[in-house]
């Protein structure tokens, strides 16, 4: 089945805090894109390699803090960075990045859970 006929998955809410200060950018096709460099703690790891699991190759739904419209895009793979820049809180850092970044309206939104 094509992406675009996948239903959309919701962030999760839990995660919501990891989008803080999400910058997008546009590449030379024009395609919009973002990436953020994270530290996490264990719990925070399983959760984003779980919902990663779950929406390979499925659009995602953001809501970027500050921002009245939601955003559609394709999550990439997450990617080890490393240590932590804080150790005594957290396990590691990571880079989490969406690709094809699309406006979206936030209609059918389904409920936070």
């Amino acid at each position: 089945m094509p992406t675009s006929q996948n239903p959309i998955v919701e962030w999760p809410r839990e995660l919501y805090g990891l989008l803080e200060g999400m910058q997008i950018a546009t590449g030379r096709d024009d395609k919009r894109y973002c990436r953020m460099d994270v530290d996490v703690d264990p719990n925070i790891l399983f959760l984003l390699n779980d919902f990663e699991a779950r929406v390979r190759h499925r659009q995602v739904r953001v809501r970027p803090s500050g921002c009245a419209e939601c955003l559609v895009s394709e999550m990439n793979g997450l990617v080890g960075l490393g240590a932590a820049s804080d150790p005594t809180r957290h396990i590691g850092k990571v880079r989490i990045s969406f690709h094809d970044i699309q406006d979206d309206s936030c209609v059918d939104a389904a409920p936070q859970m």
